[in-house]
């Protein structure tokens, strides 16, 4: 039964019901209090009612926050995830309530990112977004009205994959890396084109990980989740052995993914070399491709599992098949 009181010159409903948590609701004329007492019992009794109150004070900056801290954290990828949750808390939508967030605001929001990312970037902050919602709704008891990502389509990503850095890009990017105020920045562009590792990997190795004797590195807690053993360049050891070794033995220290895209990207404006960090490892397997590995030794040292992705990151050019043909 609804309770209908005078409350500082306006109309308070209080709708009690078993098994149900106390309703209030207030309306200033008392014939809009009484009609929305009774349509609310009724929905209730139908099972049909709905409290949005949560979803019209909670932004989706805050779920988006408790999702990063208390689920993204346990995940493996989480430094790249978080990163991109980020992303999306430093933009507008992210000051939308829940109840704001509607398909025509999701939809304005795309369309702004078309003018600085990529498909692809684009369709992982919808998927974020996408499970920020289904978390607050199933965890931290917020009803959503619907699913406003219902009638948003993902957007079509091209094929590229990757690009090879030239050999005069290359010089570029290594001569501007030796004024970049992240000082490893020289020596992670060199293992990734000369060895072929991630820059996770990277980012992980310490300086226990090293064998110079060996000209090897180990290679823990990989993309696929295996160890490894790798083989290093001449150069690539070289530049490792000029990097001191900070406390905790991390000879790539970097609290923050932001922190490495920030610098990369200020690399890439310095030297005029547009290509992406990740190129590096498509530049490694075709180097090697042309300089006679099997696809075998290339898959070892780079982690490759599948041939079909390792084609993929291999791009042989025209030139090279005729003067082996010939």
């Amino acid at each position: 039964m609804a309770t209908i009181r005078r409350r500082n010159n306006k109309w308070q409903v209080i709708i009690r019901k078993d098994n149900f948590k106390i309703i209030y609701k207030t309306f200033i004329l008392k014939e809009d209090a009484h009609r929305w007492a009774r349509d609310t019992e009724v929905k209730i009794e139908q099972g049909l009612y709905q409290d949005l109150t949560l979803a019209k004070i909670t932004k989706l900056k805050d779920i988006l926050i408790q999702y990063r801290d208390r689920v993204s954290v346990n995940k493996k990828g989480y430094e790249n995830e978080r990163y991109k949750i980020n992303k999306i808390i430093r933009s507008d939508i992210a000051d939308k309530t829940l109840s704001e967030l509607t398909s025509l605001v999701l939809f304005e929001f795309i369309e702004q990112q078309k003018k600085l990312y990529t498909a692809s970037t684009i369709n992982k902050s919808i998927t974020i977004i996408n499970l920020a919602l289904k978390f607050a709704e199933r965890f931290l008891g917020i009803t959503l009205n619907k699913n406003p990502l219902k009638f948003i389509k993902r957007l079509k990503e091209s094929n590229f994959i990757g690009q090879v850095i030239e050999p005069h890009e290359e010089v570029l990017l290594l001569k501007h890396a030796e004024f970049s105020k992240l000082y490893w920045l020289k020596t992670a562009i060199i293992l990734g084109i000369d060895c072929g590792l991630r820059r996770g990997e990277i980012l992980k190795l310490k300086a226990e990980d090293i064998n110079f004797k060996n000209s090897t590195a180990v290679l823990r807690d990989t993309k696929n989740g295996e160890t490894r053993e790798i083989g290093l360049s001449q150069r690539a050891i070289q530049e490792i052995k000029k990097l001191p070794i900070t406390i905790d033995g991390k000879l790539f220290p970097c609290k923050r993914l932001d922190t490495f895209s920030f610098y990369y990207n200020q690399l890439q404006r310095w030297s005029g070399v547009k290509k992406r960090f990740h190129d590096t490892r498509h530049t490694f397997a075709s180097r090697k491709a042309t300089q006679g590995w099997s696809i075998t030794e290339i898959a070892a040292q780079g982690g490759w599992k599948q041939l079909q992705v390792l084609k993929r990151y291999t791009h042989i050019k025209a030139e090279y098949l005729a003067k082996k043909m010939n």
